[in-house]
């Protein structure tokens, strides 16, 4: 049996109809979907609580057995803590938490690397 934790951030309270938040760290809570060869068992909400340092989101995913993180798109701190933790991370993801889902499950999104990591994050480092 394959079983997977995939976190999505949302704006709002989580449940597949929610839409997906384009900031990562700032977002209100996490989607956890739980996937179980390769179909959506269940939807949990995680309260984004966490957000008080770069790797504070990150981490606390992590505690709670994620393994793969959706997103539009995330900082360079939070991607380097997803890398130190095992995390994957895929972006370019917008729409809804099914829809992110689906995409991923349809082979869609895009993996991260240091290269791509937000261009408002990489405007900030060179001010």
């Amino acid at each position: 049996m394959n079983k997977m934790k995939v976190a999505v951030p949302c704006i709002g309270q989580t449940d597949l109809n929610a839409s997906v938040s384009p900031h990562f760290g700032r977002c209100d809570s996490y989607a956890i979907v739980n996937l179980e060869d390769g179909k959506i068992k269940s939807v949990e909400s995680l309260s984004n609580t966490a957000h008080t340092e770069c790797a504070g989101s990150v981490r606390m995913l992590e505690e709670n057995g994620v393994s793969l993180i959706l997103v539009t798109a995330m900082g360079m701190r939070p991607y380097l803590a997803c890398r130190q933790f095992g995390i994957e991370v895929r972006h370019g993801i917008t729409g809804t938490v099914a829809e992110a889902v689906q995409s991923y499950m349809m082979g869609k999104t895009l993996p991260m690397t240091e290269n791509s990591s937000c261009e408002h994050h990489l405007n900030q480092r060179t001010e």
